[in-house]
């Protein structure tokens, strides 16, 4: 969010600089410049919206990868643990799977993650089942 209101406020400087220089916007010119200012909200709102589903597909992909079972809805909470590393952060999962055509709600507490480039790293966690 922080990117998307400074690459506004630089835009809105150039824009000031064109009309300082020029004195006078033709329909053209404004009609580009909205169309660029929507085209650069637009990339900001799919890339961050990427970026916040990254984690959760990581973390289901690891435990596809692990158990062998697929999570059929998850819910993700970060703790308020104090963590010295950018890199690491620690989360509380909760998520439903389909164990033997039976459901089961599970937790998985204080799980760390460490992001490594643009790949999540998840250390061992111990989970808690109950049938739902």
């Amino acid at each position: 969010m922080q990117i998307l209101i400074f690459s506004l406020l630089i835009i809105a400087v150039i824009v000031y600089f064109i009309y300082k220089i020029k004195k006078t916007f033709t329909k053209k010119e404004l009609t580009i410049f909205f169309s660029v200012i929507a085209i650069i909200i637009a990339g900001l709102v799919y890339a961050n919206n990427e970026n916040e589903n990254k984690l959760p597909d990581t973390f289901k992909a690891n435990y596809l990868k692990q158990k062998n079972i697929e999570i059929v809805k998850l819910s993700i909470k970060q703790t308020s643990f104090e963590v010295l590393s950018n890199s690491k952060e620690i989360y509380n999962f909760i998520y439903i799977i389909n164990k033997d055509g039976k459901e089961f709600v599970c937790e998985a507490k204080n799980v760390e993650a460490q992001l490594i480039e643009d790949e999540y790293v998840f250390k061992e966690y111990k989970e808690e089942c109950r049938k739902k």
